[in-house]
Protein backbone atom coordinates (compact mmCIF):
# COMPACT_ATOMS: atom_id res chain seq x y z
CA UNK A 1 0.00 0.00 0.00
CA UNK A 2 1.40 3.38 -1.04
CA UNK A 3 1.16 6.25 1.41
CA UNK A 4 1.52 9.74 0.01
CA UNK A 5 2.91 12.35 2.36
CA UNK A 6 1.96 15.40 0.36
CA UNK A 7 1.99 18.70 2.23
CA UNK A 8 -0.35 21.32 0.83
CA UNK A 9 1.38 24.68 0.85
CA UNK A 10 -0.01 28.21 0.72
CA UNK A 11 1.75 31.02 -1.10
CA UNK A 12 1.04 34.62 -1.87
CA UNK A 13 2.40 36.49 -4.86
CA UNK A 14 3.07 40.20 -5.10
CA UNK A 15 1.98 42.58 -7.85
CA UNK A 16 2.29 40.59 -11.10
CA UNK A 17 1.78 43.58 -13.40
CA UNK A 18 1.52 41.68 -16.66
CA UNK A 19 4.73 39.69 -16.20
CA UNK A 20 3.63 36.30 -17.47
CA UNK A 21 7.10 34.79 -17.69
CA UNK A 22 8.08 36.09 -14.26
CA UNK A 23 4.93 34.47 -12.87
CA UNK A 24 5.87 31.19 -14.50
CA UNK A 25 9.34 31.52 -13.04
CA UNK A 26 8.30 31.92 -9.41
CA UNK A 27 5.75 29.10 -9.72
CA UNK A 28 8.54 26.87 -11.00
CA UNK A 29 11.05 27.93 -8.36
CA UNK A 30 8.57 27.22 -5.57
CA UNK A 31 7.61 23.86 -7.04
CA UNK A 32 4.00 25.00 -6.90
CA UNK A 33 1.40 22.23 -7.23
CA UNK A 34 -1.41 23.47 -9.47
CA UNK A 35 -3.87 20.92 -8.11
CA UNK A 36 -3.20 21.01 -4.37
CA UNK A 37 -1.28 24.12 -3.33
CA UNK A 38 -3.03 27.43 -2.69
CA UNK A 39 -2.08 30.76 -4.23
CA UNK A 40 -3.23 34.16 -2.98
CA UNK A 41 -2.68 37.02 -5.41
CA UNK A 42 -2.21 40.44 -3.80
CA UNK A 43 -3.67 42.52 -6.63
CA UNK A 44 -2.43 44.44 -9.66
CA UNK A 45 -2.31 41.43 -11.96
CA UNK A 46 -2.49 43.77 -14.95
CA UNK A 47 -0.43 46.74 -16.27
CA UNK A 48 3.33 46.96 -16.65
CA UNK A 49 4.41 43.99 -18.78
CA UNK A 50 2.85 43.25 -22.16
CA UNK A 51 1.25 39.91 -21.33
CA UNK A 52 -1.59 40.63 -18.93
CA UNK A 53 -3.94 38.36 -20.87
CA UNK A 54 -1.56 35.41 -20.45
CA UNK A 55 -1.25 36.15 -16.73
CA UNK A 56 -4.99 35.79 -16.23
CA UNK A 57 -5.04 32.60 -18.31
CA UNK A 58 -2.28 31.08 -16.20
CA UNK A 59 -3.89 32.04 -12.90
CA UNK A 60 -7.19 30.52 -14.02
CA UNK A 61 -5.42 27.17 -14.40
CA UNK A 62 -4.72 27.13 -10.63
CA UNK A 63 -7.49 25.25 -8.88
CA UNK A 64 -7.05 26.64 -5.35
CA UNK A 65 -6.67 30.40 -5.65
CA UNK A 66 -7.83 33.54 -3.86
CA UNK A 67 -7.56 36.94 -5.52
CA UNK A 68 -7.26 40.27 -3.69
CA UNK A 69 -8.07 43.36 -5.74
CA UNK A 70 -5.58 46.14 -6.46
CA UNK A 71 -5.96 49.69 -7.72
CA UNK A 72 -4.72 48.78 -11.20
CA UNK A 73 -7.27 45.96 -11.41
CA UNK A 74 -10.02 48.48 -10.68
CA UNK A 75 -8.74 50.84 -13.37
CA UNK A 76 -8.77 47.95 -15.84
CA UNK A 77 -12.32 47.09 -14.76
CA UNK A 78 -13.40 50.69 -15.37
CA UNK A 79 -12.22 50.36 -18.96
CA UNK A 80 -13.96 47.02 -19.39
CA UNK A 81 -17.26 48.31 -18.02
CA UNK A 82 -17.32 51.82 -19.44
CA UNK A 83 -14.38 52.39 -21.76
CA UNK A 84 -12.72 54.76 -19.28
CA UNK A 85 -9.04 55.32 -20.15
CA UNK A 86 -7.55 57.42 -17.37
CA UNK A 87 -4.22 59.00 -18.45
CA UNK A 88 -2.75 58.02 -15.08
CA UNK A 89 -3.68 54.40 -15.80
CA UNK A 90 -2.44 54.23 -19.40
CA UNK A 91 0.82 55.94 -18.44
CA UNK A 92 1.38 53.49 -15.58
CA UNK A 93 1.17 50.30 -17.59
CA UNK A 94 -2.45 50.37 -18.70
CA UNK A 95 -1.44 50.88 -22.34
CA UNK A 96 0.34 47.53 -22.29
CA UNK A 97 -2.77 45.88 -20.84
CA UNK A 98 -4.87 47.35 -23.65
CA UNK A 99 -2.28 46.11 -26.15
CA UNK A 100 -2.48 42.55 -24.79
CA UNK A 101 -6.19 42.52 -25.72
CA UNK A 102 -5.62 44.29 -29.05
CA UNK A 103 -7.29 47.43 -27.69
CA UNK A 104 -10.73 45.83 -27.92
CA UNK A 105 -12.87 45.05 -24.88
CA UNK A 106 -14.52 42.27 -26.89
CA UNK A 107 -11.25 40.37 -26.60
CA UNK A 108 -11.41 40.25 -22.81
CA UNK A 109 -12.74 36.77 -21.89
CA UNK A 110 -15.64 36.59 -19.46
CA UNK A 111 -13.45 34.49 -17.15
CA UNK A 112 -10.95 37.36 -16.86
CA UNK A 113 -13.71 39.82 -15.98
CA UNK A 114 -15.14 37.39 -13.42
CA UNK A 115 -11.73 37.02 -11.78
CA UNK A 116 -11.49 40.77 -11.24
CA UNK A 117 -15.11 41.24 -10.20
CA UNK A 118 -14.88 38.36 -7.70
CA UNK A 119 -11.61 39.57 -6.17
CA UNK A 120 -11.74 40.39 -2.47
CA UNK A 121 -10.93 43.72 -0.87
CA UNK A 122 -9.14 41.72 1.84
CA UNK A 123 -8.77 38.05 2.74
CA UNK A 124 -8.33 36.52 6.19
CA UNK A 125 -7.38 32.84 6.28
CA UNK A 126 -8.08 30.23 8.95
CA UNK A 127 -4.79 31.01 10.69
CA UNK A 128 -5.73 34.67 11.01
CA UNK A 129 -3.29 35.91 8.38
CA UNK A 130 -4.63 38.88 6.46
CA UNK A 131 -3.89 39.71 2.83
CA UNK A 132 -4.51 43.16 1.32
CA UNK A 133 -3.20 45.08 -1.66
CA UNK A 134 -2.25 48.37 -0.03
CA UNK A 135 -2.90 48.49 3.69
CA UNK A 136 -5.46 49.44 6.32
CA UNK A 137 -5.92 51.38 9.52
CA UNK A 138 -4.91 48.95 12.31
CA UNK A 139 -7.12 50.62 14.91
CA UNK A 140 -10.32 50.58 12.81
CA UNK A 141 -12.23 47.34 12.09
CA UNK A 142 -11.25 46.22 8.60
CA UNK A 143 -14.88 45.76 7.58
CA UNK A 144 -15.47 49.47 8.20
CA UNK A 145 -12.77 50.55 5.73
CA UNK A 146 -13.39 51.25 2.06
CA UNK A 147 -11.99 49.35 -0.89
CA UNK A 148 -10.41 52.55 -2.17
CA UNK A 149 -8.55 53.12 1.09
CA UNK A 150 -7.41 49.50 1.42
CA UNK A 151 -6.12 49.33 -2.15
CA UNK A 152 -4.22 52.63 -1.93
CA UNK A 153 -3.02 52.86 1.68
CA UNK A 154 0.69 53.04 2.50
CA UNK A 155 0.48 54.29 6.09
CA UNK A 156 0.30 50.75 7.48
CA UNK A 157 3.92 50.25 6.45
CA UNK A 158 5.00 53.21 8.55
CA UNK A 159 3.09 51.77 11.50
CA UNK A 160 4.65 48.32 11.03
CA UNK A 161 8.17 49.74 11.22
CA UNK A 162 7.66 50.32 14.93
CA UNK A 163 4.69 48.17 15.91
CA UNK A 164 3.32 44.66 15.74
CA UNK A 165 -0.13 44.63 14.14
CA UNK A 166 -1.77 42.88 17.05
CA UNK A 167 -5.10 41.75 15.63
CA UNK A 168 -3.55 39.43 13.03
CA UNK A 169 -1.00 36.62 13.04
CA UNK A 170 0.70 38.06 9.98
CA UNK A 171 -0.05 40.71 7.37
CA UNK A 172 0.88 40.38 3.68
CA UNK A 173 0.74 43.44 1.42
CA UNK A 174 1.58 44.47 -2.12
CA UNK A 175 1.24 47.91 -3.78
CA UNK A 176 4.32 49.59 -2.26
CA UNK A 177 7.50 48.23 -3.75
CA UNK A 178 10.36 47.25 -1.47
CA UNK A 179 12.64 49.71 -3.28
CA UNK A 180 10.56 52.54 -1.81
CA UNK A 181 11.50 51.36 1.69
CA UNK A 182 15.07 50.22 1.08
CA UNK A 183 16.79 51.41 -2.09
CA UNK A 184 17.77 48.57 -4.41
CA UNK A 185 16.07 45.81 -2.39
CA UNK A 186 14.10 43.44 -4.63
CA UNK A 187 13.22 40.70 -2.16
CA UNK A 188 10.34 40.70 0.36
CA UNK A 189 10.84 42.80 3.48
CA UNK A 190 9.37 41.77 6.84
CA UNK A 191 8.80 44.37 9.56
CA UNK A 192 7.46 42.89 12.78
CA UNK A 193 4.49 40.81 11.55
CA UNK A 194 4.06 42.47 8.15
CA UNK A 195 5.67 41.29 4.92
CA UNK A 196 5.95 43.47 1.83
CA UNK A 197 5.60 41.29 -1.26
CA UNK A 198 5.76 43.84 -4.09
CA UNK A 199 9.39 43.84 -5.18
CA UNK A 200 8.94 46.01 -8.25
CA UNK A 201 8.27 43.24 -10.77
CA UNK A 202 6.07 45.52 -12.85
CA UNK A 203 8.90 47.89 -13.56
CA UNK A 204 12.63 47.40 -12.86
CA UNK A 205 12.51 44.98 -9.93
CA UNK A 206 11.50 41.36 -9.49
CA UNK A 207 8.31 39.41 -8.92
CA UNK A 208 8.14 37.70 -5.53
CA UNK A 209 6.19 34.73 -4.21
CA UNK A 210 6.15 33.95 -0.46
CA UNK A 211 5.34 30.79 1.50
CA UNK A 212 2.73 32.04 3.95
CA UNK A 213 3.75 29.67 6.76
CA UNK A 214 7.54 29.78 6.53
CA UNK A 215 8.07 33.18 4.81
CA UNK A 216 10.48 31.50 2.40
CA UNK A 217 10.47 33.55 -0.77
CA UNK A 218 11.07 32.92 -4.45
CA UNK A 219 11.91 35.76 -6.82
CA UNK A 220 12.09 36.12 -10.59
CA UNK A 221 14.89 37.62 -12.56
CA UNK A 222 15.10 41.41 -12.80
CA UNK A 223 12.46 42.74 -15.16
CA UNK A 224 12.97 45.00 -18.16
CA UNK A 225 10.84 48.18 -17.90
CA UNK A 226 7.83 47.59 -20.17
CA UNK A 227 10.11 45.61 -22.52
CA UNK A 228 10.92 48.59 -24.67
CA UNK A 229 13.74 48.40 -27.26
CA UNK A 230 17.24 48.08 -25.79
CA UNK A 231 19.87 50.78 -26.23
CA UNK A 232 21.33 48.80 -29.13
CA UNK A 233 18.00 49.03 -30.96
CA UNK A 234 17.00 45.38 -30.49
CA UNK A 235 13.51 44.61 -29.24
CA UNK A 236 13.78 42.79 -25.90
CA UNK A 237 10.69 40.64 -25.44
CA UNK A 238 9.29 39.33 -22.18
CA UNK A 239 10.09 35.82 -23.35
CA UNK A 240 13.77 36.60 -23.98
CA UNK A 241 14.08 38.33 -20.59
CA UNK A 242 12.57 35.30 -18.88
CA UNK A 243 14.85 33.00 -20.87
CA UNK A 244 17.94 34.78 -19.59
CA UNK A 245 16.82 34.51 -15.97
CA UNK A 246 16.10 30.79 -16.39
CA UNK A 247 19.16 30.06 -18.54
CA UNK A 248 20.70 27.52 -16.18
CA UNK A 249 17.45 25.85 -15.15
CA UNK A 250 15.74 23.01 -16.99
CA UNK A 251 12.27 22.94 -15.50
CA UNK A 252 9.00 22.07 -17.20
CA UNK A 253 5.39 22.22 -16.11
CA UNK A 254 2.56 20.61 -18.08
CA UNK A 255 0.19 23.45 -17.11
CA UNK A 256 2.08 25.77 -19.48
Amino acid sequence: MLIYNSIVKTYCVGDIHGRHHALKEVLLLSDFDFEDDKLITLGDICDGGRETKKCYDLLLSIRNRVDVVGNHDLWFLDWIRGGIERPLWTHQGGFNTLESYDFDVKNVPRAHIDLIENSKTYYIDKKNNIFVHGGFNPIVPIQNQTTEFITWDRTLLQYAMDHTIKKYRHVFVGHTSTQMIQKGVTVPITMHNLTMCDCGGGWMGRLAMVNVDTLEHFVSGTQVPRYEPDDDGSDDTEESAWGRSMKNQDMKNPNW
